[in-house]
């Protein structure tokens, strides 16, 4: 009797049809976890560039402004009037006039949104903090006017809830928690 090696076209079939049922079951649940995952390295951009401005004000004894970008394909990049910081986010010294640039300021980072569907918003353009870190000039949001200013983060093909709010109190203290805004 001959012995068999290897696989029959009929198990080689029947294997590969249960790949693809398995791969086209997985797939938009891979694609949940990915957006999950742009979502949260939003809100890590938003955390990081408001630690970076408090940061810098402290080390450089001056004003350091975040501001919305206006048009992230401008060079050199603007700060906006809206209060849309969908575009990303600019760190700069701010001596001169309170939330732009103007004369001696110096950008210092950039920290350009390139995730389609991300959005993030508040009522104001710009936060400022002073020298010793507080937060001298605060856009107001009503949604968490007892708390200083707050931003909306979200993303729009996350799945759950991947709302994020991200605080800063008046004395420049900065959190990040996993809700809306209230």
């Amino acid at each position: 009797m001959k012995t068999q090696h290897g696989l029959t076209l009929v198990e080689l079939m029947v294997t590969l049809a249960v790949a693809i049922i398995l791969i086209a079951v997985g797939m938009p649940l891979f694609s949940g976890v990915a957006a999950n995952n742009r979502a949260t390295a939003q809100a890590n951009t938003f955390l990081t560039a408001f630690k970076l401005a408090r940061a810098e004000a402290v080390r450089r004894g001056t004003e350091v402004s975040v501001c919305a970008i206006a048009n992230p394909a401008a060079n050199p990049l603007t700060c906006g009037t809206a209060a849309n910081w969908s575009n990303g986010l600019l760190v700069f010294t701010d001596g001169g006039t309170v939330g732009s640039i103007d004369g001696g300021d110096e950008r210092v980072r950039a920290f350009p949104i390139t995730t389609a569907g991300a959005t993030a918003a508040t009522s104001g353009a710009f936060v400022r903090f002073q020298p010793r870190g507080e937060v001298q000039s605060m856009t107001a949001n009503a949604a968490c006017a007892s708390s200083g200013t707050c931003i909306d983060l979200g993303h729009g093909d996350t799945t759950g809830s991947q709302a994020r709010c991200l605080y800063i109190n008046a004395s420049g203290q900065i959190r990040l928690e996993r809700a809306v805004c209230s």
